[in-house]
């Protein structure tokens, strides 16, 4: 192959597996001079078609080509002479390629007998151009007439015939030389003339003298004395040692067939075994390409069917959600769909219609209850609050009649949507959450215990862990000054804020959750460190990927008990909110994680100490009471050794390694890593803490 012309049918294979098929079907249309190289591009392109390593071996076993390490054949030409291995055997849709891979090893078969002929002089050549010829044949019906030919010439005979099994029976499929017609058409059953004696037994056989001959039957004497038949030879056809036909020729002179000229026979014989099967799966390859082309077709028109059907769907669901009434609906459907639609109501009367364009109306005035079905209208009803209100009526215009089929459902449930009159019942019930969501967070706290009754009884679960998530928008006022936004769009966008918060809640632990100008407020039920960050995170992506220039942060507060205590969570989501604005880098900061920080940004009226103090100490103090132990004792010495563990080791007269194992106990129980130096700072902060709080104790103590 020309390295151009190489480069050509390989080059595939650098852009994906999903045109190796091709690339292959391209390679098995040429005629390479090299066999090696041939072998090397199969074992690429084969290797590329089943993702996995694919070797090229000989009738011997030995390697062409590809890497056959621990791999078994798997498929192989007919005669054996070439194979394809790999390990694994076939999985997944590996197998719908065998038919292929088959034959690219009858191909390569061919290219290799090309290269390397048999040996013997006089049919060298015959052979050379009989596999030339096969090389760049398809058709069946054309490689049986050049086998026919080419072999008439070989066996210097004056008729030949390519005979097909067919059941019980062998047919004439190719015939060149003959003078009557009759012979084009011969049909032969086993032991039936020369043909029928090779089908009956399996083995070549000739004639010198077919009209005296007595060895064959006498069934087709009479159409051998027209021919004027002296003398023939017919072999078998054999594929994976299957009998499928006879190759015979016939002489009209005088003369023998000798056993050179039955080896020759038996050579041709081989090749054109091969030949056909190698145009059967080239035939039946194309009928599979061209069942797949079907399918292709009827998968792009089903998948133009629902694209178009799932843009009308978003279509109406928009138009709905943002409040569009019947005619916005029905305006929507005849644009889409280049149509007629009406709704009409429980009398009959039509309440609403749009015309695409200037068609003449087809839409009836009025709308029996029941009707009869008209070709091109679709009639479907129309439901709200599970009684029928109406009907909606299609008449074909631009779209398809499947595609109206498909729609006309999905019309009348926006109908039905837009018909609900339940939107004032949900008005009323979001303003009722929202003041219950306030006054728990508000309120005093016989409010609160109002408002968590009125929770209950619109049932808003509020028990277990509660969290208060307190977010702010950080940026949408200048964002509506860049973008040109007026008033409305702008408001618009903080209500598309809060409907992404509450729509990436799936699992619904944010029962609570209101704004007020750019604040955002959400009250989260058993919601642990994680999954309040990640909570915090999921809304900020949703966000920025519908506004990619609004910026949003959260401050998350502890867990709280009981809803009563939520004015309190309120106020730590705020502190942490204020960390998250001025320190930055993150989208949530959790309160419990602000450390020293959350004490500086805290209230004056709640600055929250003896909580830090517990959360840092109060699992040392607990464990030195209960196992008579010297954590907090250790952990001061620590520090008064510039965090130095051989000094304090020392100061406290115990093993380096006991020093290790408690500041390790330590960790254990706090959670603090003493090689940060965050967690050095909140440790010893809270630590003097804990000195000042006892001393001060001490004082009162003693004062008493």
């Amino acid at each position: 192959m020309a390295s151009a012309e190489r480069v050509a049918v390989l080059a595939p294979i650098v852009i994906g597996d999903e045109r190796a098929a091709d690339a292959l079907t391209a390679l098995l249309q040429t005629q390479p001079a090299d066999s090696g190289c041939a072998a090397h591009d199969l074992a690429d392109l084969a290797t590329a078609l089943l993702r996995r390593p694919v070797g090229v071996i000989d009738g011997h076993g030995t390697i062409l080509a590809g890497d056959s390490t621990g791999a078994t054949r798997q498929v192989c030409a007919p005669d054996g002479s070439v194979g394809l291995c790999w390990s694994g055997g076939w999985t997944g849709d590996a197998r719908s390629w065998q038919p292929m891979l088959t034959q690219a090893c009858v191909w390569l078969s061919l290219v290799r007998r090309a290269q390397n002929p048999a040996p013997a002089e006089p049919e060298t050549e015959a052979v050379r151009e009989v596999v030339q010829q096969l090389l760049s044949v398809r058709d069946v019906d054309q490689v049986l007439t050049s086998i026919a030919e080419r072999t008439l010439r070989v066996l210097d005979a004056d008729i030949c015939g390519v005979m097909l099994r067919e059941g019980d029976l062998v047919r004439m499929r190719a015939c060149v030389g003959n003078r009557v017609a009759e012979t084009a058409r011969l049909r032969m059953r086993r032991g039936q003339g020369l043909a029928g004696l090779v089908f009956d037994t399996g083995r070549p056989a000739k004639v010198d003298t077919y009209l005296e001959d007595r060895t064959i039957s006498p069934d087709f004497m009479s159409l051998a004395a027209k021919e004027e038949t002296r003398s023939a030879l017919a072999v078998p056809l054999r594929l994976h040692g299957e009998f499928i036909g006879v190759l015979e020729v016939w002489r009209r002179r005088p003369s023998m067939f000798t056993e050179s000229d039955e080896r020759r026979m038996v050579v041709l014989a081989d090749i054109a075994t091969v030949a056909i099967d190698n145009a059967r799966l080239h035939d039946e390859q194309a009928a599979a390409t061209t069942e797949a082309e079907q399918t292709r077709d009827a998968l792009q028109r089903q998948v133009a069917l629902l694209d178009r059907s799932s843009r009308l769907q978003q279509s109406l669901l928009t138009t709905v959600i943002e409040g569009g009434g019947l005619p916005a609906v029905v305006h929507a459907v005849a644009s889409e769909l280049g149509c007629e639609v009406g709704v009409y109501g429980p009398d009959g009367a039509m309440i609403a219609s749009h015309i695409a364009g200037p068609a003449e109306i087809a839409l009836p005035t009025n709308l029996p209850a029941r009707g009869r079905p008209v070709p091109g209208r679709w009639v479907r009803p129309v439901y709200a609050d599970g009684d029928q209100v109406g009907q909606v009526v299609l008449v074909l215009g631009e779209a398809t009649a499947e595609l109206m089929e498909a729609v006309a459902g999905q019309v009348a449930m926006a109908c039905s949507l837009a018909l609900l009159r339940e939107r004032a019942a949900s008005r009323a019930r979001a303003q009722a959450v929202d003041q219950v969501l306030w006054d728990l967070l508000q309120g005093p706290v016989e409010h609160r215990v109002a408002a968590r009754t009125r929770a209950q009884q619109l049932g808003i679960v509020l028990h277990g862990a509660l969290r208060v998530l307190h977010g702010r928008i950080e940026n949408v006022e200048e964002l509506a000054a860049e973008q040109g936004w007026d008033t409305s769009h702008t408001d618009k966008v903080r209500r598309g804020v809060l409907r992404a918060v509450r729509g990436v809640d799936e699992s619904r632990r944010l029962p609570l959750t209101g704004m007020r100008g750019d604040l955002l407020v959400a009250v989260a039920a058993e919601l642990n460190r994680a999954a309040a960050k990640d909570l915090a995170a999921a809304t900020c992506a949703a966000i920025h990927s519908e506004w990619p220039g609004l910026r949003l942060s959260w401050g998350i507060s502890r867990e709280h008990p009981s809803p009563i205590e939520l004015p309190t969570a309120l106020s730590e989501a705020e502190t942490a909110l204020a960390a998250a604005r001025r320190l930055g880098g993150r989208n949530a900061f959790l309160y419990e994680e602000l450390g020293i920080v959350r004490l500086l940004l805290g209230s004056g009226n709640d600055p929250d100490l003896q909580t830090f103090i517990d959360e840092v100490t109060g699992p040392l103090v607990a464990y030195d009471r209960d196992n008579d132990g010297s954590l907090i004792r250790t952990l001061r010495a620590f520090f008064d050794a510039d965090c130095s563990q051989r000094v304090a080791a020392e100061r406290l007269f115990v093993h380096h390694k006991t020093l290790r194992y408690r500041l390790e106990r330590i960790r254990q129980l706090t959670g603090l890593d003493l090689s940060r130096h965050e967690d050095r700072m909140r440790a010893d902060f809270a630590l003097r803490l804990l000195q000042v709080n006892q001393t001060a104790e001490d004082g009162a103590s003693t004062t008493r």
